[in-house]
């Protein structure tokens, strides 16, 4: 895959750029990523969509990452909508995707494959247990949810306010907004379950693998804002007379960020690259590579930034100190670094 970005591209970069740079963060702004296409960036046209791929996403959500946008744009735009995307065949299903396009409401993901549970009862099919760590649920107007059924997985789509429905929310350490859901023997209505009963996993692991290319892209744009203040600080603090990005022990361990950065770059290409393959396998290894390298890169560099910035990069009060946080928040996303390598382990097993 050709990653050289074209003149839409290029064009798309910036303006996400800007708007960023003026300060477009926050609630008030998420109607503006709908309008300015973002949210329909990845979807086919056929599903209201603006036909881009995933490269597309990547531009967008790197970005958003350089900004320390905490948004829910990759878990909305990319996990729900992917997850919802097969399904559009089924008018509850459209109706949610084209929603979201819009800006018109926000569907958050509820997709861990383990915790809440469908079955049939006497009294018709109830949902009992729980989604926890759904990002962007609190201010959600319908959720995605993932429910064991028969030994699969299967879809809900269920509104914010369905009885028996109960929400906690909370903030993770970068000041994103979070929530668990529990579900206390939900009634569930034919028409809330999308696609055959336990069908829904390979819908549901390709919109991960999705949603994990793009928060590593997000990753990267953290990793970049990390590096540019540190080698800017270090251009700016004085010692001895010099600039200390003079001596040569700090100019290597800059040099050592900017490597990470840029290992963290080549595999999220390889995922890219990858996910158009026909072969599963190869597929998610390539994802999982990605995952652990964004993971490894992310803390090598906010940690070291912390460093080479003393004292300073120790308060709340510093850029450096959410750039760590926000990197660690995403390591954490859809599986951390160590669950992935696991999981490649596993693949590599003969």
């Amino acid at each position: 895959m050709h990653f050289a970005l074209d003149e839409q591209q290029t064009l798309l970069r910036d303006s996400v750029a800007r708007f960023v740079a003026q300060g477009g963060i926050g609630a008030a702004h998420w109607q503006q990523f709908a309008d300015m296409g973002w949210l329909g960036a990845g979807l086919p046209e056929s599903a209201g969509g603006y036909g881009g791929s995933a490269l597309d996403v990547a531009i967008i959500a790197e970005q958003l990452g350089r900004g320390l946008v905490i948004e829910p744009f990759v878990e909305v735009a990319v996990l729900a909508a992917q997850a919802l995307l097969p399904l559009q065949h089924e008018p509850p299903a459209a109706a949610a995707l084209a929603e979201l396009i819009e800006g018109r409401s926000i569907v958050a993901p509820a997709l861990q494959p383990q915790g809440a549970e469908l079955s049939q009862t006497r009294s018709g099919l109830r949902l009992s247990g729980a989604q926890t760590l759904v990002v962007g649920g609190t201010r959600a107007d319908r959720f995605v949810v993932a429910a064991t059924e028969g030994g699969g997985l299967s879809l809900l789509l269920l509104d914010a306010a369905t009885p028996g429905l109960r929400r906690h929310d909370y903030r993770l350490i970068d000041g994103s907004a979070a929530c668990d859901l529990h579900f206390d023997e939900m009634a569930i209505d034919g028409h809330q379950r999308l696609g055959a009963p336990g069908g829904a996993g390979p819908v549901i692991a390709a919109a991960r693998e999705q949603a994990i290319v793009a928060q590593c892209a997000q990753a990267l744009g953290v990793m970049d804002l990390a590096l540019s203040t540190t080698r800017d600080y270090l251009l700016q603090r004085r010692q001895f007379g010099a600039a200390i990005a003079s001596f040569q022990v700090l100019r290597h361990r800059l040099a050592d960020m900017l490597l990470a950065q840029e290992q963290a770059r080549a595999t999220l290409h390889g995922a890219l690259a990858a996910l158009s393959a026909e072969d599963g396998d190869a597929r998610g290894r390539a994802v999982s590579i990605a995952k652990v390298q964004s993971g490894r890169s992310g803390r090598f560099v906010g940690a070291q930034a912390i460093q080479l910035h003393g004292g300073i990069g120790m308060t709340d009060e510093y850029l450096i100190g959410h750039c760590f946080k926000r990197l660690m928040v995403l390591d954490q996303a859809q599986g951390s670094a160590a669950a992935h390598l696991a999981t490649l382990a596993g693949r590599s097993t003969p």
